[in-house]
Formats: C-alpha cells, structure tokens, sequence
C-alpha cells in the first residue's frame, strides 16, 4: 500500500512531467545560446523549406506568426501537431500563418511523418538545429508566437491544444493588439 502511494503521489507525477516536453539533444543543448526575448525582432529570421521554398519571417509582415518547432523523436510534438494542423484550418489565412519548423537530423522523417498524419501546415526543416539554437530553444515542442510586426509576442515551451476556443480567442485578440490574452495559452494545461 506505501508502495502505491508513493507512485501515485511522487512519482507518476514525475513522469507526467517528463513527458510533457522532449529536451533538446546533449550535443546541442551544450551549444544553446541565450533565447530570444520578448519584444526582440524576428523579422531577419530564415526558415530553410521542406519541399517548398524558404521563408523569412519578415514575408509574414502584418500576419500573427505562429512558429511550432518539433521533431518527430519528440512523443508531445507528434501529439500536438493535429491541433497546430485544425488551427491552421481554423484561422484566417490573411491575418496569420501556422508553421512547423522541424529540427530532425534529415528531410526524410519529418516529411514522411507529415504526409502520413495528413498535416498540412507550412513546413521548414532546421537540419543543424542553427535557428532553434538561435531562438534559444531548449525543450520540444517550442512555439513562438510572432506578432505583425515581426516582434516575438510569447514563447512557449511544451505541448499545448492549439485549436482550442481560448487558444484561437487569444490568438485573435493579438492581431487586434492586445495581447493580455496569451498568458492563458503559456499557463494552459494539456491535460485538460
């Protein structure tokens, strides 16, 4: 009985916890530099294309950004991404763009893992990890959310529900101005 106590109280918790984000490789995770702030620009920003062509930031000017960077090792990248994909769907494409920025080691995985899931989101590959170094990121998933003007809005480590009412709310407001709202996405449970 002690046994099961401890396991429900400390340790699954533990793990729910753990498995909540994926952390970046040991070899990069050496290397990572200090993360992008808020309010820094991220206009300059290339993103290499995965079967299309590349994309910087500042071509999205006048959109809300939303810039999910996964990998298909990654279990909560894999489970958000078809909430990245309904949102995508449920957005106007005038006014904001969902992107997947995959640091996976080569094209093939995250391309294949993409057309089985039938996700359809803009995608790019960061195949040296460069720009999720750049950006700061040390956990999988990591999701910035970048505003019209091509400033980082937020920063969001770990998997959320991006396709949910209070996500798609906040996201709106944003492209209003007023981004007070996002603090409920950065605070959201998963397990909702």
């Amino acid at each position: 009985m002690w046994r099961l106590t401890v396991f429900r109280v400390v340790l699954f918790p533990m793990f729910l916890l753990m498995l909540a984000a994926c952390d970046m490789t040991p070899e990069h995770a050496a290397e990572s530099h200090e993360r992008v702030a808020t309010g820094d620009s991220l206009s300059e920003l290339r993103l290499p294309g995965l079967d299309r062509d590349d994309l910087q930031i500042s071509q999205l000017q006048g959109k809300v950004v939303v810039l999910n960077v996964w990998a298909t090792w990654c279990p909560p990248c894999r489970r958000e991404l078809p909430s990245l994909q309904r949102l995508g769907e449920q957005l106007d494409s005038e006014r904001f763009a969902v992107l997947g920025l995959s640091v996976d080691e080569d094209k093939h995985h995250p391309r294949e893992y993409l057309i089985d899931r039938k996700v359809q989101i803009s995608s790019y590959i960061d195949l040296d990890m460069a720009i999720a170094e750049k950006l700061g990121a040390q956990v999988f998933p990591d999701t910035y959310l970048i505003g019209p003007d091509g400033r980082l809005l937020m920063n969001i480590e770990g998997e959320r529900e991006w396709d949910s009412p209070q996500v798609v709310s906040a996201l709106e407001a944003a492209f209003r101005g007023d981004y007070a709202p996002l603090e409920g996405i950065k605070h959201q449970d998963v397990r909702d």
